[in-house]
């Protein structure tokens, strides 16, 4: 299920009445010392950050999120907040993001080279990972969650080797776990952090078996991790409570929606594969995509599905697909004649929901297609700033390959370099500067040096 359309089908059908602002905690998360659990505040997290923090979560999650005037979600820009107040990275720390990174190829040792290959785990996320040649193949595996045992699938996983200057980096799957492989024995750094959490940082030793690096990271107090958030004159309406998000009323659209084909196939004769479910406003079609299920997107389309009709956000399906979606897929929708470079209510495009996606194989297809790479969504961001605000280095990698402009600024005169800047994305950060990105520093405003 893709970011947006989680986080416009979000309730909260019993609020919490306890107060926010006397929890213990950061804008990101807080302790409820009511609950016993921790809440997580949407309203201070990406999308696909917020989409991942609810699909780890087994049903199970305390939120807080806040919607403006019109009941859009409303969230905090990058360009509020003051960069890392009271917590100086260590030495440590700053070396190890200066080492080399992934996207190039290791030096200073004749027995590593560099291919790109997916890291082994659940969401096989492709990610630009040097293989050693010698040693034993041993792994590192392991889980990231909070103090009270939840996942937290938000952390950004890096792994270092100073001897053979190597540097590698994951992320975890939606229930918090992560595993990097080929790995030769000996002594490496590993540094987890997450945002709304301290980061922790140590020696771990690789031993010729799987190496588990479990680690468990605690909420940042304010002086550890602090945001500052400019006011707005638009009223802000917070939410509070269990999450809860809606399924169609209608069998047949909730049968794709449950991934259901033998269901689906059963009740379509004599139904309008087109209509849109009343409590939902969504489509079988629309359900499908989402959930990559192309044998019941090929039996929709054979049926007369609209591959063009559009949502109440203007989005096609084209524009809905998952991680999950597959190149095949993508030519299914545009072999029944989806168009590539519409723009839904936002203005966004498939390839930038591709982006978005962390979808490495759609986008490729849509560029191949003839996606437009430099297409500006209302904020004013491309496809190439989605994904470098998000920190997706392949992603990035293909779109600079492809083309794509890195002078561009968003409403925000923030470029892709400057987002990957704002969120600490090192590897993005280092590529694009590897294709020529310089930084500009408005007056006043601090920027880290990575």
């Amino acid at each position: 299920m893709p970011a947006k359309f989680f986080l416009k089908n979000l309730t909260v059908p019993s609020p919490c009445t306890e107060d926010w602002n006397r929890m213990k905690g950061n804008d990101q998360v807080r302790f409820c010392e009511h609950c016993d659990s921790s809440v997580h505040n949407l309203s201070r997290m990406s999308p696909n950050e917020a989409m991942r923090l609810a699909a780890g979560s087994n049903g199970r999650l305390c939120i807080r999120f806040e919607r403006d005037s019109t009941g859009r979600l409303a969230r905090s820009r990058a360009r509020n907040k003051l960069h890392h107040i009271s917590r100086r990275a260590s030495q440590i720390a700053a070396g190890a993001f200066s080492a080399t990174l992934s996207i190039t190829s290791a030096v200073g040792h004749p027995s590593t080279s560099t291919q790109s290959s997916p890291l082994n785990n659940s969401r096989g996320a492709a990610i630009s990972q040097p293989v050693t040649r010698v040693g034993s193949g041993s792994s590192v595996v392991g889980a990231v969650t909070d103090q009270h045992g939840a996942a937290i699938t938000s952390a950004s996983i890096a792994l270092f080797n100073d001897r053979t200057n190597l540097a590698l980096y994951t992320t975890p799957d939606f229930g918090g776990h992560f595993r990097i492989d080929n790995l030769e024995v000996g002594m490496y750094r590993l540094r987890i952090e997450a945002p709304g959490f301290v980061a922790e940082e140590g020696g771990l030793y690789v031993q010729a078996k799987d190496t588990r690096a479990d680690r468990t990271l605690r909420v940042a107090g304010p002086a550890e991790n602090v945001e500052v958030v400019s006011e707005s004159s638009e009223r802000i309406v917070s939410f509070s409570g269990g999450m809860v998000i809606a399924s169609p009323e209608h069998p047949f659209v909730l049968a794709a929606q449950q991934d259901d084909l033998e269901e689906l196939a059963s009740l379509i004769s004599g139904v309008d594969v087109n209509m849109r479910d009343k409590r939902t406003s969504t489509t079988a079609l629309e359900h499908a995509v989402r959930n990559a299920n192309r044998e019941m997107v090929q039996l929709l389309l054979s049926a007369g599905a609209k591959v063009n009709d559009r949502d109440s956000s203007g989005e096609t399906p084209l524009m809905m697909m998952d991680k999950d979606a597959t190149s095949d897929l993508v030519w299914d929708l545009i072999n029944a004649g989806a168009k590539v470079n519409l723009k839904d209510k936002l203005k966004n495009t498939a390839l930038m929901s591709a982006a978005s996606a962390n979808n490495l194989d759609a986008l490729r297809t849509l560029l191949d297609v003839g996606a437009e790479m430099d297409i500006q969504n209302d904020e004013g961001r491309t496809a190439l700033m989605i994904a470098a605000s998000e920190g997706y280095v392949n992603i990035v990698r293909a779109l600079l390959l492809a083309g794509a402009n890195l002078t561009l600024t968003d409403d925000n005169e923030d470029d892709a370099l400057s987002l990957a800047i704002d969120n600490d994305h090192w590897a993005v950060i280092r590529l694009l500067k590897s294709k020529g990105a310089f930084e500009t520093v408005a007056l006043g405003e601090e920027k880290p040096n990575p």
